[in-house]
């Protein structure tokens, strides 16, 4: 559907992410007949209900749903948090209404050159790398999707012919597409590891969401894959794009590392494309993400030296591994957006040669945390963990790793509390503070951001 005019649509879902709200905007625009539903209520969707206050004719249903809403639509869109067997849902099938996310939208409304990148973990950095590469040859490209501050739905209209808009998929986008046979034509695949096992039956189901990003690509299409990733390396035999590589660990067909130079094999030729000497963001995940970006250049044929350029001046992206700066006997870093204990294990593995002082915890995804105590005890001089079952979990397995109990403080109910605590266990020398929580955040912030700006807040 790409005349939305006099249509009768219902978005389930409008949230606080923005995301929802961009649809809403985007469809109100093209003359839509809108109901709005949601099991918040109207205090707690103020910040998004405020911005579209403007609008006097979309039906409301909020802090519940009704099934009669679901009986007499044109389309329903669905949104993130609302699960795929939710009986609404199900009235709608019944009714032969059809179901779409933001992403399918997009697919449908823009199907050229989409470059869809996803994974576990480093889907933001190697997006955003991406897109600062591009803009070096494509002035007007444009970035969006999971990232947390620009919504599919409010880039559309500003997309131009002979770009290539950089979208970060999530699994839950990508669960849509797969209803409608969708992939992008330039698809990246960063890694697979165990995460969100709280919404997913079994890591399988998880892993097949990934797989929807190369599934329906044809033989123009392109798949960038992690070859260093057990998982993604299998996905190579389930595309039908052509498929490029990178690796920290070997020769690839694609990007990889010689005598700390990287350099592009495309089967023909290899060239060297820069030295690793002039990258500044720290950790192997970072210089993974950036073998990523450099492949999806190099296939659109960006000179090495405009990848040089990017890549030597690029720093990281908020909230991962950022560096805030010196406070007391501090260096800081902001990894708020680490929800899984193996993002947590990456941060602590960039940061050497210096004391540990780390705050984490919150809420579990049903994800493993034995590795992460091992680290810890490795690693961590003292520990604060914000409450949550998450942190519970890490605590059973550094009981069982013998991690000093007077090396942490538990229980920790709010984030100022434990920003203090850090400050005044972390006095007598130079020391690294990390703030990585390893866990998942809705019980105590609005979702990973919120937290994240909390503590920026608190180093003012």
């Amino acid at each position: 559907m790409n005349n939305f005019k006099d249509k009768k649509i219902l978005v389930m879902g409008l949230g606080l992410h923005g995301g929802a709200l961009a649809v809403v905007q985007y469809l109100l625009k093209n003359k839509a007949i809108l109901t709005i539903t949601d099991t918040k209520t109207v205090n707690e969707l103020k910040p998004s209900l405020d911005k579209l206050s403007k609008y006097k004719n979309i039906k409301y249903t909020l802090g519940r749903h009704s099934i009669k809403d679901f009986k007499d639509q044109d389309l329903i869109i669905q949104n993130p948090g609302v699960p795929t067997d939710s009986k609404y849902l199900k009235t709608a099938r019944k009714n032969n209404i059809p179901i779409v996310n933001e992403a399918v939208m997009f697919f449908g409304l823009y199907s050229d050159n989409i470059i869809g990148i996803t994974g576990t973990r480093g889907k933001s950095t190697t997006s955003t790398l991406i897109n600062n590469i591009l803009k070096k040859k494509i002035k007007n490209n444009i970035l969006a999707g999971n990232i947390a501050t620009v919504p599919m739905f409010s880039i559309i209209d500003k997309l131009k012919k002979n770009t290539y808009p950089v979208i970060e998929l999530s699994s839950w986008h990508l669960e849509g597409l797969d209803d409608y046979n969708k992939s992008p034509h330039i698809a990246v695949i960063t890694n697979v590891m165990r995460d969100h096992l709280n919404r997913y039956n079994s890591f399988n189901d998880y892993k097949n969401a990934k797989l929807v990003n190369i599934k329906y690509q044809t033989k123009n299409d392109y798949a960038v894959l992690n070859a260093d990733n057990s998982i993604t390396l299998g996905f190579s035999k389930k595309t039908k794009a052509k498929v490029y590589y990178f690796s920290l660990k070997k020769k690839v067909k694609g990007v990889y590392i010689k005598d700390n130079n990287i350099y592009f094999n495309d089967n023909k030729k290899n060239t060297k494309v820069m030295s690793i000497k002039s990258i500044k963001v720290l950790g192997e995940h970072n210089l993974s993400n950036i073998l990523t970006a450099i492949v999806v250049a190099k296939i659109l044929k960006i000179s090495n030296k405009d990848i040089k350029d990017v890549v030597s001046k690029f720093k990281g992206i908020d909230y991962r591994l950022e560096y805030k700066g010196i406070v007391k006997n501090f260096e800081v870093f902001n990894d708020a957006t680490s929800t899984t204990p193996d993002a947590t294990i990456v941060a602590l593995d960039a940061l050497e040669k210096k004391p540990i002082i780390l705050i984490a915890g919150g809420e579990d995804k049903e994800l493993e945390y034995s590795k992460l105590a091992k680290k810890i005890k490795q690693k961590v001089k003292f520990l604060l963990l914000l409450s949550g079952t998450g942190s519970e979990k890490l605590i059973k397995e550094l009981n069982k790793v013998n991690y000093p109990a007077y090396q942490m403080i538990t229980d920790i109910n709010n984030l100022k509390q434990a920003y203090k605590l850090a400050l005044k266990h972390g006095r007598e020398e130079e020391s690294y503070l990390l703030f990585s929580p390893a866990a998942a955040s809705f019980n105590m912030f609005i979702n990973e951001f919120d937290r994240a700006k909390k503590f920026d807040k608190l180093i003012k």
